[in-house]
């Protein structure tokens, strides 16, 4: 069997699964992913900016590939990723925009390493592999009651 024939099924499976068992599912997929390096880089900016969330996500805006703008000071921020940097993606093994929760699902782990008693919100704003430019995913604080 070809791999590719293999990750055919795999996208037709996602695709049956309910969100929230995607999320999970992606959850796993992110962490594992993120933990093979970019987690490094993170708690780097993360030390540089001595745990500000602005200076943080103003310092991130200088990694190649990548651009940072703060919507609202202290809590609302849209990350950019100028290409996809997906394995399964690049090497043509995955097409589906369904793959982009394990980049949500990465970016949450990053925010829930560095910032521990944080809560967060990401959105997928925007997609390379659903036709878009760049990839968007806006990330909110999320205080007690739910409202960034």
């Amino acid at each position: 069997m070809d791999l590719a024939d293999w990750f055919k099924g795999f996208e037709k499976g996602i695709t049956k699964l309910p969100e929230a068992q995607r999320e999970t599912f992606f959850r796993e997929c992110g962490k594992n992913c993120v933990q093979c390096g970019t987690l490094q880089i993170y708690k780097d900016l993360y030390e540089q900016a001595k745990g500000d969330m602005d200076d943080f996500f103003s310092k991130a805006n200088e990694l190649p590939g990548v651009r940072c703008d703060i919507v609202k000071k202290g809590s609302v921020y849209d990350l950019y990723f100028m290409e996809c940097t997906c394995g399964l993606h690049k090497q043509g093994y995955v097409t589906t925009p369904l793959l982009c929760e394990c980049s949500k699902q990465s970016i949450l782990y990053v925010l829930h390493s560095l910032w521990v008693n944080r809560t967060f919100r990401v959105t997928i704003c925007e997609s390379i592999l659903r036709g878009d430019q760049d990839c968007k995913m806006q990330i909110e604080t999320i205080d007690d009651n739910g409202n960034s």
